[in-house]
C-alpha cells in the first residue's frame, strides 16, 4: 500500500495499539459497547475485524511464539470464511 504511514487508517491503528497496550484495557468491555453503535457502523467494524484476521492469518507476515496462537487461530477462521463467508455490504 502506498504511503500507508500517512493514512488515517495507520494513525488509528497506532492509537489502538497504544490503547490495548494498557493493562487496564478490557476487550470484553470494548465489545460490550458494540450494540450501542449504529447497525451500519457495526457492519463496518466487522469488515475491519475480518480484514485484521486476514492479515493475522497471512503466513508471510512476521510472527513468533508471542503471537503464534492468534496467527494459528486466524488461519482457522480464514479457512471457515473462505468456505462459508458472505459478502458484507457497504464499503
Amino acid at each position: 500500500m502506498d504511503n500507508i504511514k500517512e493514512s488515517k487508517e495507520y494513525r488509528l491503528a497506532k492509537e489502538w495499539e497504544m490503547a490495548v497496550n494498557d493493562f487496564d484495557f478490557n476487550p470484553k468491555r470494548f465489545a460490550a459497547a458494540i450494540p450501542d453503535m449504529h447497525p451500519t457502523l457495526q457492519q463496518s467494524l466487522y469488515r475491519l475485524i475480518r480484514e485484521c484476521i486476514k492479515v493475522m492469518a497471512d503466513d508471510s507476515r512476521r510472527y513468533d511464539d508471542r503471537n503464534r496462537a492468534s496467527h494459528e487461530e486466524a488461519k482457522c477462521i480464514m479457512e471457515y470464511l473462505n468456505e462459508h463467508g458472505r459478502n458484507i455490504p457497504l464499503k
